[in-house]
């Protein structure tokens, strides 16, 4: 199998099939679009690490945090996992767990339970993290027909551009001065949906029904993350890429390495599917957080892009475009 996230066919035929037991009481649970389970009351998701860098481990906490919210979810908790190689530093444990329980506190989240262990079979830092909230709101994907709105906050590829930005930093420097690569590495701070989370608050309040579901954009981009949602829909959708928010230092990093920048980890992006997009977004907006309709929900399952006068359909995701950078993986454009 090549590194990364596993392919759709591959995570249905070796993930999802085996798994025969159901609890009744589970609304919500593993499979393609479902961002994390509901049993009860209670949301949860887990998350791991990806790529190698010092800091990472934050990686894995906003992803765990992120798709219990896209879940409908409001966090409370975490549970943390650390393998680390064998004879590290206990420094590198203080690092990574004072990471961890700094932003814990910032996000206002109690951290539960963990479990650390240092083992030779890793070669990295290796960090899983469950995440736990409350219901906020309910998934209602079997509900969304046509004409539905599908709203994106943030931009395409923003983790991913400012991953580029940090580790390939040298190797873009003979193109770009620093200055602007800076500004592209510090989208790293935009890549948790807690910002968002006030905007749902504030909006399932006033009317409970306004979100039927919602998908983060992690890793395969905003295309993968789109597919996934359709998927979990049942439904098909007419997707604008013009109206796709991109930022300008993306699609220039994008171009050095010569990578589809709508199949870079978007992680800190949320797609929302709503009868009520416009004023969504505007919410999101009020709230400083850039938003816009994309997409609507259309008959049958075709997932078309429009691209100006052009039409061609949506693929299923087959990894994320960093993958090309970091492991020689090409993907397709």
């Amino acid at each position: 199998m090549r590194t990364g996230k596993l392919p759709e066919h591959t995570f249905k035929r070796s993930v999802l099939n085996p798994i025969r037991y159901h609890a009744e009481d589970t609304t919500l649970r593993a499979g393609i679009g479902h961002d994390g389970a509901v049993i009860g009351n209670m949301v949860t998701s887990m998350a791991t690490t990806a790529f190698s860098y010092t800091g990472n481990e934050i990686y894995a906490l906003d992803n765990a945090i992120n798709n219990v919210i896209a879940a409908g979810g409001y966090p409370y908790g975490i549970s943390v996992g650390i393998l680390l190689p064998e004879h590290s530093e206990e420094s590198l444990l203080r690092q990574i767990t004072g990471n961890l329980s700094q932003k814990a506190e910032e996000y206002q989240i109690d951290i539960l339970a963990g479990n650390t262990e240092l083992v030779s079979s890793v070669n990295e830092p290796t960090i899983a993290v469950t995440a736990y909230g409350s219901k906020l709101w309910e998934n209602r994907h079997k509900e969304i027909t046509a004409g539905f709105d599908i709203v994106m906050t943030k931009g395409t590829g923003v983790y991913g551009g400012a991953i580029l930005a940090t580790l390939r930093e040298e190797e873009l420097l003979t193109r770009y001065p620093k200055s602007y690569l800076s500004k592209a590495a510090d989208y790293i701070k935009d890549t948790s949906l807690r910002p968002e989370l006030s905007v749902i608050e504030d909006a399932v309040v006033k009317n409970p029904d306004c979100i039927y579901a919602a998908h983060d954009v992690s890793n395969g981009g905003v295309f993968g993350a789109l597919w996934q949602l359709l998927a979990a829909c049942n439904c098909g959708a007419r997707i604008h890429i013009e109206d796709i928010p991109i930022k300008q230092e993306i699609i220039e990093i994008c171009e050095y390495f010569d990578l589809n920048p709508y199949l870079l980890n978007g992680q800190g992006s949320l797609l929302l599917v709503t009868k009520e997009g416009e004023q969504m977004a505007e919410a999101m907006r009020e709230a400083g957080i850039e938003a816009t309709v994309i997409a609507k929900t259309t008959k049958g399952k075709e997932r078309k892009v429009v691209v100006g006068e052009e039409e061609r359909f949506l693929e299923p995701p087959r990894g994320d475009a960093l993958n090309a950078v970091f492991y020689g993986q090409p993907l397709p454009v």
